[in-house]
Formats: C-alpha cells, structure tokens, sequence
C-alpha cells in the first residue's frame, strides 16, 4: 500500500510538468493475459479512463474529469490486487510520439 501512496505523490507531482504519458500493465497466469492502462482524451492527463481487458472484452474501471494522478493511482492499485491474486504483472512503458 506504502508502494501505491509513493505513486500517486510522484504522478500527482510529474503530471503537471510532462505530457500524459502512457500507462499500461500486461498481467499473465497460466497462459491467461490481463491488461490493465490508462487512457488519456488528450496529451494532458485528465480526463482519463482506467480500462481492464479480460478475455477479450474491455471494460471502463474508473473515470476522473479534473483529478490528476488518480487514473495512474487505480492502475497501480489494481495491479497489485492482481499480483495478489498470483498474477504476475509488468508495466509496459512506451516513448509518447514527439510533435515536430
């Protein structure tokens, strides 16, 4: 949980510096996958939507209008539950395309 707090503050703290960047988790056991990202409306970083695939299917988790970090937050947070449930959880960081 401790882990959780220190993401929130370091998200809360760099989101209003740098563009959304993206936030993905792939999750797997036993040849199941499960993701967890963040997606962003535009490059700032609300609104966002937390959305969990699951067997194919997509849904919405969480949405936040004005709440920065939160989106960030829930992922985070509901990967650990996964790690919990004895899944093994990484987090895929992608370069967000520059403007030229």
């Amino acid at each position: 949980m401790r882990h959780v707090i220190m993401l929130v503050g370091i998200y809360t703290m760099s989101s209003s510096v740098f563009a959304a960047e993206p936030v993905k988790y792939n999750c797997t056991l036993n040849n199941a996958e499960r993701i967890i990202e963040v997606n962003y409306s535009s490059d700032k970083t609300v609104p966002c939507t937390v959305n969990y695939t699951k067997d194919g299917a997509t849904q919405s988790l969480w949405t936040y209008e004005t709440t920065e970090g939160q989106c960030e937050a829930k992922a985070a947070e509901f990967t650990e539950k996964q790690k919990s449930w004895g899944w093994n959880c990484t987090e895929n960081t992608e370069a967000a395309p520059t403007a030229q």
